[in-house]
Parts: C-alpha cells; structure tokens; sequence
C-alpha cells in the first residue's frame, strides 16, 4: 500500500453553488448572527437553480432570511471545524511520510536474512570442498597412490 493512499481528503465545500442568490445581511441580522453563533457573516448565500429567491426578492423582508442566515452560519462553523480537523490530519501524514514503511522494513530485514544465511552457506561449502582435498591428500600418502594426469 502507498502512503499516499491513505492521505486525508477535505471535507466537501459547502455553498458550492452553480447558480446562487446572495441576499446582504441588514446591521441587526450580522450583530444576531455573530451573537448567536460566533461569526461574522455579511451574506447568505442560497442555491437558486431554479431562480425561486430570486424572483421573491421583490416581497421579501429581511426576517425571512433570518433563520436560514443563523443555520448557515452554524453550517459554516462545523465545515471550519472539519477543515481543521483535515488541516491537523493532513500535517500528521505529512510529517509520517518520512517515517519507515513497516512492510519495507520487514522486506529488509527478511532481505538481510536471506543474504547473510547465503552466505553461511558459502562459507560452510567452502570449508566442506577444503576438508574433501585435504581428505583426498591424506587418503593419498596413507593408501601411497600419486596423482595420475587423465
């Protein structure tokens, strides 16, 4: 698996709107607004694919906005709230990527393993083959048989 597989995503963007209504909040909406949730919001921002808000603005009052106003502004402050919870997460995968792959890690070390076994093994045919010659040198001088060319 790739790091880069299990990288945190953002959370989506709210008011991500193709077609939208901005409708400008009165002094009193924004001090309610801020009062109430803790941020400042000028304008709420409606979809309006099908142009609904946008032909009531004519018979509109500021009060029929005000709730959708404060739930946006709740909206609002729970995606800043997920977006720093991706911010945080983000850092801390950022800062591991430089840390070792355990699979990597146990590859090498099984890696290591195998070369250092092949090489006992080397070292122990070696010997083996030198104790064989030195067997066939003395089994020569007792049994007095020479080296014969073939």
């Amino acid at each position: 698996m790739s790091k880069t597989d299990d990288m945190p995503q953002p959370p989506p963007m709210p008011l991500d709107f193709k077609v939208r209504c901005e409708i400008e909040l009165t002094e009193a909406q924004k001090r309610m607004v801020k009062a109430q949730t803790g941020r400042d919001m000028d304008v709420l921002v409606l979809a309006d694919e099908d142009g609904k808000y946008a032909r009531r603005m004519a018979e509109s009052t500021p009060d029929d906005y005000q709730v959708m106003a404060l739930r946006q502004a709740e909206m609002l402050n729970a995606y800043d709230a997920d977006y720093h919870a991706y911010l945080v997460a983000l850092a801390a995968w950022e800062a591991g990527l430089n840390d070792p792959d355990e699979a990597d890690e146990a590859a090498e070390r099984i890696s290591v393993a195998a070369a250092q076994e092949a090489e006992r093994q080397k070292l122990f045919y070696m010997k083996e083959a030198e104790a064989c010659a030195n067997a066939r040198e003395v089994a020569k001088i007792a049994w007095g048989k020479k080296d014969t060319p073939q």
